[in-house]
């Protein structure tokens, strides 16, 4: 059988189908770790793989789903870690299947910002198991279910830090389009994956073939690699106390049809589905060759965890937003160099609110150790915008710190002609997927004229292809200089942007205000400017997103005669402007007009920092600590809430507003006379036993405390016995769940508490519809803020009506 990545793009390949829903069969324990299974009762997963191929499947996924150490240590077997990875593998090899996909799974933790663990330990675990996988010769690394795409990214690149061989990756999408934890979409997804170092991208679980084609269509369009996909049986339901999975094998093998129409090349099944379900699809696609696939747009294409920019090739030009750089800004310098985030935070949010396409981050201030304060910027700052960032440092220590951490396709700015800077920061592009800034510049530094420029850009072009970058990767930076320092002008400049955009074909890049530095009507001079590059060919602009001008006719042309040196030595503009209104500068970020407003923007932002010291200087004012709760702090993260509502915020945001929020709350109690400290309600919340799933869990938590509701937390892996007992003293209980096959656990949960407590109860998770909850005769609430709001409503109401 030729090697798996000869196949790749070439053939349709069948995967097999659901492991657990096979192995469930046998009523195996609910503690049972099916990992384990693979040593303990081998013939009984061999069984499974065996089935599996004689029913068409071309490719085995190994019976490792949950071998990472920090759940398989859940079950007491994390010394056993190496040993059960490679049997898996054995024991899938000897089903017959001619490759073998070594599986895995999320590790069971919420990577920062939308948890607690860092990456570094995340990364450790995978590349722990993927090396025990790969000493066994699998064909491939198969990742999979992954919902939060900090924790798939950081899976592919501990995967390829271990072994070459190819890494595939799925991610699980809900019904919105959008992962479940970090809101991204099929088409950043695949974008922030492939540059990763993925071979195969694609999506399993979540959702029934139905609602996944669409979302394979997306994704195709967005990427060039073979595209897997692997949708469950159907939305699941509960019937008589048991996950049914509604699909059929006749309609998973006319969507296996319909999936190689839209460009997928490997095609299997997840939960609920069984040997049958691989036959159907393995005759529908019989035969078939992959479809023709477009080719991914052409330009620089970066990702945020939840959006794209494409730059270049015909598209509208970008727009970088320029202000979280320290340089001439002694506010945002003094917060950095007192190590703290608002100020970063509250331009970020200007500059994407005033249309900035990515946002450009520098944290260079004297006396501020870079390697430990930006990689910090960049993680708020993947939690608090969409956007894509550009990081911005000269010191490679930093550089790849937040290189590492970001869940996106960061822009690196910059690498230059210099020997140091191409020894440097090419390779960090190449491990971590970035694009490059290119400075025209070298050694001997930034050339006069537009020829010796254009020469530089060549010899970093040419290194970085051989590097492994293609021009997709690069963003050409010309170099605009200060046209009252030039004799030309920016005349070198616009040519050379010209030259490179026309004759090379690259995107360019300008920091447009360094144009005018050192005259005054420097908005002018700058929106002049980028008229101008923008008709040379330039695709992207740093600029200042919050200034929008536009010029007379006889002010451009005094503008234009400065840029093109036309203006011996600005005269003519300084006597202009001498007798106008003047430059307007750049403004500082909305920082609201009263202390009470600073503080709702403080949480709104997730501005933990600013918080407690706003609420203080309310208290100082005279304001009741009541009120600062009730008038100010409740209304800002309910406008925060209903923006969740409405899509436009996302997870992120609503973790840090919560943060921010709590400590408010506790800042402002402190100052309240003991015994008055009272609470809205006690609330019990759990994850329902058989499911480890902890992040929709602790962010309704937090929702709940920063809203004055004592929370007792009985974490995850809760019996109803554990419920039952808390509620004996609750005022309510909440119910979570993000694994269908634990939707039975609930049922009996909920049934527990109220044999012994007549509380509101309430269910939610990624896998419970309000179908369901309804069924139980529990409350219902799709997300966090919709949790505070029914719980509110319930503890409100008279006793009788909850």
């Amino acid at each position: 059988m030729p090697d798996i990545a000869l196949r790749l793009g070439r053939d349709i390949l069948v995967l097999d189908g659901a492991m657990g829903t096979m192995l469930q069969r046998h009523d195996l324990p609910a503690e049972q770790s099916l990992v384990q299974l693979n040593v303990t009762a081998p013939e009984l997963v061999e069984e499974v793989h065996r089935l599996y191929h004689l029913a068409g499947a071309d490719c085995a996924t190994t019976n490792s789903f949950g071998g990472t150490r920090h759940k398989l240590d859940a079950y007491g077997l994390g010394d056993q870690l190496v040993e059960l990875n490679r049997a898996a593998v054995r024991v899938a090899r000897a089903g017959g299947a001619p490759h073998i996909l070594a599986e895995m799974g999320p590790s069971g933790l919420v990577l920062e910002p939308l948890g607690t663990a860092a990456f570094e330990h995340v990364f450790d675990f995978f590349a722990e198991q993927a090396s025990a996988l790969a000493a066994e010769g699998p064909d491939a690394i198969n990742i999979a279910t992954m919902t939060d795409i900090a924790e798939a990214r950081c899976a592919v690149l501990a995967a390829r830090s271990v072994t070459d061989l190819p890494v595939f990756v799925t991610c699980t999408f809900g019904l919105n389009g959008r992962m479940d934890l970090s809101g991204t979409d099929p088409e950043t997804a695949a974008v922030v994956l492939e540059a990763a170092g993925a071979s195969v991208v694609g999506m399993n679980c979540g959702l029934g073939p139905e609602q996944m084609l669409p979302l394979v269509e997306r994704m195709a369009l967005a990427t060039e690699l073979p595209i897997i996909v692997r949708p469950n049986a159907g939305l699941p339901r509960l019937v008589d106390g048991k996950t049914v999975f509604p699909g059929t094998a006749l309609e998973m093998g006319e969507y296996a049809s319909r999936f190689v129409d839209a460009g997928a090349a490997l095609v299997g099944s997840c939960c609920g589905s069984t040997p049958e379900f691989t036959g159907a699809i393995a005759d529908a696609v019989a035969g078939r060759e992959p479809a023709p696939r477009s080719t991914a747009p052409a330009g620089v294409t970066l990702a945020g965890p939840r959006g794209l920019v494409r730059i270049g090739a015909g598209k509208p030009l970008a727009t970088v937003g320029e202000r979280i750089n320290p340089t001439g800004k002694k506010r945002l310098a003094e917060s950095l160099r007192a190590s703290t985030l608002d100020v970063v935070r509250a331009y970020a949010v200007e500059q994407q609110d005033a249309g900035a396409d990515l946002l450009d981050v520098n944290v260079g201030a004297a006396g501020v150790s870079q390697a430990d304060l930006l990689p910090r910027a960049v993680l708020a700052l993947s939690g608090l915008v969409d956007l894509p960032l550009s990081i911005d440092t000269t010191d490679h220590e930093a550089l790849e710190a937040a290189l590492r951490i970001y869940p996106g396709r960061a822009l690196i700015n910059s690498v230059s002609g210099e020997k140091s800077s191409l020894e440097a920061v090419l390779p960090l592009a190449v491990r971590y997927g970035a694009a490059v800034v290119v400075l025209a510049l070298d050694d001997d530094g930034i050339p006069h004229s537009a020829d010796a420029r254009v020469e530089v850009v060549h010899r970093v072009r040419a290194a970085a292809h051989a590097a492994g970058l293609d021009d997709g990767d690069l963003l050409v930076d010309a170099l605009v200089l200060a046209a009252a320092t030039e004799d030309g002008g920016a005349s070198a400049t616009l040519e050379a942007i010209h030259t490179v955009s026309a004759d090379l074909g690259l995107a360019t890049i300008a920091g447009v205000s360094n144009v005018s530095h050192g005259l005054p009507g420097r908005p002018e001079l700058n929106a002049q400017f980028l008229k101008m590059a923008v008709q040379a060919g330039l695709t992207a602009a740093i600029v200042n997103p919050s200034e929008h001008l536009e010029l007379d006719s006889a002010t451009a042309a005094a503008a234009a005669d400065v840029l093109l040196g036309r203006d011996v030595h600005a005269e003519r503009w300084i006597a202009r402007v001498a007798v106008s209104q003047g430059a307007v500068e750049a403004s500082e970020p909305s920082v609201g007009s009263t202390t009470a407003e600073r503080l709702a923007l403080a949480v709104e932002r997730g501005d933990a920092d600013s918080a407690p010291a706003l609420v203080e200087e309310l208290l100082r004012g005279g304001a009741d600590p009541q009120s600062v709760i009730a008038d100010v702090l409740t209304p800002a993260i309910q406008r925060l809430g209903d923006a969740y509502g409405r899509g436009d915020a996302f997870l992120p945001q609503l973790i840090a507003a919560a943060d921010a929020m709590r400590t408010a709350v506790e800042r402002a109690k402190s100052h309240l006379p003991e015994g008055s400290d009272d609470h809205e309600g006690c609330v019990v919340f759990g994850t329902v036993k058989g499911d480890i799933h902890s992040i929709g869990k602790d962010i309704c938590v937090s929702m709940l405390e920063s809203q004055g509701y004592l929370v007792d937390d009985l974490g995850v892996d809760v019996s109803a016995e554990a419920f039952a007992e808390a509620a004996a003293t609750a005022d309510a209980v909440c119910l979570s769940a993000l694994m269908t096959t634990t939707l039975a656990n609930m049922e009996k949960a909920v049934s527990a508490v109220r044999e012994v407590a007549e509380v509101p109860v309430f269910v939610g998770g990624a896998v419970v519809t309000r179908d369901f909850a309804d069924g139980l005769g529990a409350g219902y609430s799709e997300d966090a803020p919709g949790c505070v709001r029914a719980v509110r409503s319930a503890l409100s109401a008279p006793k009788g009506n909850a």
